[in-house]
């Protein structure tokens, strides 16, 4: 209902970003908000004891626009990403997790639990959970992205990688990328000889957490492998896929970024 996590969410963000005289724009809503509710009693308390107010806040609405709009889309748990993809398909590709850019953390504590109707002590635990998450967040960006330091490096939409088992079906792909006007990235292998999938895997998934594609694509013999290497470098979710609807599904509903395949499994037709 956009009162609890992420009215505490904007206030933190906000409150770095000022700190690190960062470029950014930071606004909150929700999937299921009714406008112009103010944030919950222990959210504002939570936050007064860090010296930033949150009261003058009101609750919004996802919108359309503001999805558009939006360089990257924080959600608090899976279920918020998957709600904004719903609404709004084309956003997958910038809708991310709070807390997936903390590698430190196992992948089941990634989400931040709704505070509503509990204890005051629940709201600070969830306000330092989502501050850790927004710090992590930043450090991302600052690194990666280029948002705040102003990097001009462009981007390509999709980058290549295989191995000399997927050389064939790679070499296919980015043919076909090219008749289609696509910005593609190939960081090989260049031929059949015999080449290492993690080497690839590694560049390939550090060029898209790194913000400088897009998307990637990984091909070995059974995709397994890449898809194992891939999903090591943090903000990267390397989804196998066998035919179209399992490779679209997987975009739609688990935001996936880096698609492999298995050259001996995929029918070159596709």
């Amino acid at each position: 209902g956009n009162v609890c996590r992420s009215p505490m969410a904007e206030g933190l963000f906000k409150n770095l970003v000022d700190q690190n005289k960062a470029d950014l724009i930071v606004i909150s809503a929700g999937v299921g908000a009714q406008n112009g509710q103010p944030p919950s009693e222990n959210a504002i308390r939570a936050m007064q004891d860090l010296d930033i107010d949150i009261s003058p806040q009101r609750s919004m609405m996802m919108t359309a626009a503001l999805a558009s709009e939006a360089d990257m889309i924080i959600g608090m748990t899976h279920g918020h990403n998957d709600m904004v993809n719903l609404m709004f398909p084309h956003t997958a590709e910038k809708t991310f997790l709070l807390r997936e850019f903390d590698d430190s953390l196992p992948l089941h504590e990634r989400e931040i639990s709704d505070p509503i109707g509990c204890s005051y002590e629940i709201y600070c635990q969830c306000r330092d959970q989502i501050r850790e998450g927004i710090d992590s967040l930043l450090k991302f960006i600052q690194k990666n992205n280029g948002l705040i330091t102003g990097s001009t490096q462009q981007m390509v939409e999709m980058a290549l990688g295989a191995d000399h088992a997927g050389y064939g079906l790679k070499k296919i792909l980015a043919n076909y990328l090219g008749e289609k006007g696509i910005a593609y990235a190939d960081f090989g292998c260049n031929s059949e000889d015999k080449a290492d999938y993690p080497d690839f895997a590694r560049e390939v998934a550090q060029t898209v957490a790194d913000g400088q594609s897009r998307l990637g694509l990984l091909i070995c013999n059974t995709g397994i492998g890449m898809s194992m290497s891939a999903n090591k470098v943090p903000g990267v979710r390397a989804a196998l896929a066998h035919d179209e609807q399992t490779a679209r599904l997987t975009r739609q509903h688990n935001n996936a970024n880096v698609l492999c395949l298995g050259a001996a499994a995929t029918d070159e037709a596709l």
